[in-house]
């Protein structure tokens, strides 16, 4: 599905946009407060000695009380999927959100952790920003299992702010964007994770491109769901993206028809490879049409 490529174009095109701020606060899916406030001294569990400081000293080691730290632990990033980068910093900030969520039948912990540190994503234009998805156990002990920084845009979240995604009654996943815009258009990166094995793994990558103005209205609306396999280890995933070219106004010179494409995949899990596979057609064909697009003068 070319994905590397699909960083690349996203690299070469971002620009320098105004940070939005963001609150530490707990939530999971269909918006159900955890905890009214969340801090670093606050127990993970009602009547755990865990406290959140225990958690995110895994990812910062040299973690103090006074919230202060000066690097992490090397992590493994979507840019970057074969190396492993520490952050550092002398002033290291950071904001962390809790979600719970379901993994082979295990209930664990993902603590969201937003950083900004000097060394964070050196040479983009969201230099000293980071998003970390750090994933816990807390049975039988509280430990970090993986940590992913998945930070690849200038704005970062989970997709139509849902948390969590439902695979089936024992696995959930994560569907994240990071995106940028700018005159009239929009970039955007959307990944689909989850946990095998107390590892993070990607089910499915898209990249959206949408545009305004004579002869390019376009929006792509993506669409994902858990679909009933043939009993192997986890469930197949249905991506569907629905393309739509819109009217032009009534200012444009030549006037360009409308129309709406479907375009869609279906992921299965490969036992022998350990990931989740996709062979279609379909949506390369999505992805040659978006990079043909994007490379247009």
């Amino acid at each position: 599905m070319m994905i590397q490529t699909k960083f690349k174009i996203l690299a070469a095109l971002l620009v320098l946009l105004t940070a939005g701020g963001l609150r530490a606060e707990a939530r999971v899916s269909g918006g159900e407060e955890l905890q009214d406030d969340v801090s670093l001294s606050s127990p993970v569990q009602s009547g755990s000695k865990t406290t959140y400081f225990d958690l995110l000293r895994e990812l910062f080691p040299d973690l103090q009380r006074d919230s202060t730290a000066h690097k992490t632990i090397a992590l493994r990033s979507l840019s970057e999927p074969r190396k492993r980068e520490v952050i550092e910093g002398d002033d290291i900030k950071f904001e962390f959100k809790p979600y719970w969520f379901n993994s082979g039948g295990r209930r664990l912990l993902l603590l969201w952790v937003s950083v900004k540190a000097e060394s964070a994503n050196e040479w983009t234009p969201y230099e000293g920003e980071a998003d970390v998805m750090a994933v816990f156990t807390m049975e039988p002990r509280a430990r970090m299992l993986d940590a992913l920084e998945v930070k690849t845009d200038r704005f970062t979240g989970f997709w139509e702010d849902k948390s969590v995604f439902h695979l089936d009654s024992r696995n959930d996943a994560f569907i994240v964007y990071s995106t940028h815009w700018n005159a009239g258009e929009s970039y955007m990166n959307v990944e689909m994770l989850f946990v095998d094995g107390g590892r993070l793994k990607t089910i499915t990558s898209l990249f959206l491109y949408e545009t305004q103005g004579c002869g390019s209205n376009y929006t792509e609306k993506p669409e994902f769901r858990a679909v009933a396999g043939s009993g192997g280890k986890y469930p197949n995933v249905l991506v569907r993206v629905k393309l739509t070219k819109g009217p032009d106004e009534e200012g444009c010179e030549r006037r360009s028809r409308s129309f709406t494409r479907y375009y869609q995949g279906l992921y299965r899990w490969n036992q022998s490879k350990g990931r989740y596979e996709s062979n279609s057609a379909q949506l390369d064909q999505f992805d040659k049409f978006n990079e043909k697009r994007v490379s247009s003068p």
